[in-house]
C-alpha cells in the first residue's frame, strides 16, 4: 500500500522527532564503524547508508529529508573518516525521485572535492527489489555488503517483506531501521484483501491471531507478534520498538530497530533519549506505562524493575547489562546495580579480592545474585 502523497509536503512533528533520532544515531554509528574499518582493513571497504523509500528529498521550507541527514550528518562531523561513505537512495514514485535527483545533483556539486561521500544517482524503483539488486551485486563482486544501516521508512505497512530483513541482517554489520503505521493497519485488518500485503509484512499468517482483539489489548499482541517474527523470521538477534502516540496517548505508529550487535542498540537508545523530550516517543509499554514519560524512568525505577524479573537468578554483570538494554527503557545499567547492591538486592559471588563494593563495569563476567527480599541481617548493614 502507498500513501498518495504531493512531492513537496509539510513535514510533520513526528516526522522530524524520527529524523532527529535518525541523525543522532548516524553521528554515532558512523565513526564507530570508520574506526572498525581501520582496524579490519577489509579490501573495498565503505560504509553504507540506504534508503529505501527516499521521497523528495525535502519538505516544505526546505526542511531536510532522511536522504540529506546522513550527507549533512557526515560534512559536519568532527571525526575524520578514513574510508567512503556510500549513500544510496531509491524511491519508487517519478515525481519525488525527479525531484530528488535534482536536489542531490546541485548537492554534490557543493561538496566536490571537500568529503569522501560517494553518493549514486537516485534509483527510481521499487525498494525490495533494488535492495536485492544491491545485495546481489555486493556477493557476486565479493564486496561486503556491511557496514550498512538501511532506513526503511515505507509509506505505508506492506512496502517490504520480511524475508528482505532477513535479508539484510544475514550479512555482517548490518542494520534495519524500519517504520510500521498501526493508523493504517488496524482498521484494515478487517478487509481481507489486504491480508496478502500483512502476511508480507510479517513472513507469515501469526498475525490474524489478533483479528478479535480490541484496544491496548490488540495493540500490544501486534506489536509482539511482529517483534517475534523479526528474530525468527528476520534474524534480529535484537529487535525494539520505538512507539510514537499522540496528544490522546494513542500510538500512531513504531520504528523497530533490528541488528545483531549489542553496541548498536545501546547507541540508538542513547540516540533516543537525545530527541527533545516532547517527542512522544517511549521504549517499552511494560516499564513505563505507570509513568507520564518514558523519560521519568530513572535508575531506581531500573533497580526495581530488575529486581521483580530477575530475582532467584544467578547472572554476569554483562548478561544482567544485556536484559535492561532488550528489555527495558535503560541504556545505562551500572548505577542500577549499585542500588541493587546497597539495598541487599543484589549479592556478587566470589569477587575478586581488589573489588570494592558498587564496582561492576571493570568486572563484565562476574556473577551475582539476584534477590527479591532483604534478610533482616542484611539490611542492618545498608541503614
Amino acid at each position: 500500500m502507498s500513501d498518495p502523497k504531493p512531492t513537496i509536503y509539510e513535514a510533520d512533528p513526528h516526522t522530524r522527532a524520527k529524523h532527529r533520532i535518525l541523525k543522532a544515531y548516524l553521528e554515532r554509528w558512523l565513526p564507530i564503524l570508520d574506526k572498525q574499518a581501520q582496524v579490519v582493513k577489509r579490501a573495498k571497504h565503505r560504509l553504507l547508508y540506504v534508503d529505501g523509500f527516499a521521497g523528495a528529498g525535502e519538505y516544505e521550507d526546505s526542511v531536510p529529508g532522511s536522504p540529506l541527514i546522513p550527507i549533512e550528518t557526515a560534512v559536519s562531523h568532527s571525526h575524520k573518516f578514513t574510508c567512503p561513505i556510500e549513500i544510496r537512495l531509491i524511491e519508487k514514485r517519478s515525481d519525488p525521485v525527479n525531484h530528488l535527483r535534482k536536489l542531490i545533483k546541485e548537492k554534490k556539486a557543493a561538496l566536490v572535492g571537500t568529503t569522501n561521500l560517494v553518493i549514486p544517482d537516485p534509483i527510481e524503483g521499487d525498494c525490495e527489489d533494488e535492495v536485492r539488486k544491491l545485495v546481489s551485486a555486493c556477493t557476486q563482486s565479493g564486496q561486503p555488503l556491511g557496514p550498512a544501516f538501511f532506513f526503511l521508512d515505507q509509506f505505508g505497512y506492506s512496502s517490504f517483506s520480511m524475508d528482505l530483513v532477513n535479508t539484510i541482517l544475514r550479512h555482517d554489520i548490518c542494520e534495519v531501521f524500519s517504520y510500521l503505521n498501526w493508523n493504517l493497519l488496524h482498521p484494515f485488518m478487517s478487509d481481507q484483501t489486504k491480508h496478502p500485503g500483512i502476511t508480507k509484512a510479517f513472513g507469515g499468517d501469526e498475525w490474524r491471531q489478533v483479528i478479535g482483539l480490541s484496544g491496548q489489548e490488540k495493540e500490544n499482541r501486534f506489536r509482539h507478534v511482529y517483534l517475534e517474527a523479526l528474530r525468527t523470521r528476520g534474524g534480529a538477534r535484537f529487535a525494539y520498538p520505538f512507539a510514537m502516540r499522540d496528544s490522546n496517548n494513542r500510538v500512531i505508529y513504531w520504528l523497530f530497530f533490528c541488528t545483531n550487535n549489542i553496541r548498536g542498540l545501546e547507541e540508538m537508545k542513547r540516540a533516543m533519549w537525545d530527541v527533545d523530550r516532547s517527542g512522544g516517543f517511549e521504549f517499552s509499554d511494560k516499564f513505563v506505562s505507570d509513568r507520564s514519560s518514558m523519560f521519568e524512568y530513572g535508575d531506581s525505577d531500573l533497580a526495581k524493575d530488575l529486581t521483580a524479573e530477575l530475582h532467584g537468578k544467578t547472572l554476569s554483570v554483562r548478561v544482567i547489562g544485556e536484559y535492561a538494554l532488550t528489555n527495558t527503557p535503560a541504556f545505562k545499567y551500572l548505577e542500577a546495580l549499585r542500588i541493587m547492591e546497597r539495598e541487599g538486592h543484589l549479592r556478587p559471588i566470589s569477587p575478586p579480592p581488589e573489588r570494592r563494593s558498587g564496582s561492576f563495569g571493570d568486572y563484565p563476567e562476574m556473577l551475582v545474585e539476584v534477590r527479591r527480599f532483604i534478610k533482616h541481617e542484611q539490611a542492618a548493614l545498608f541503614r
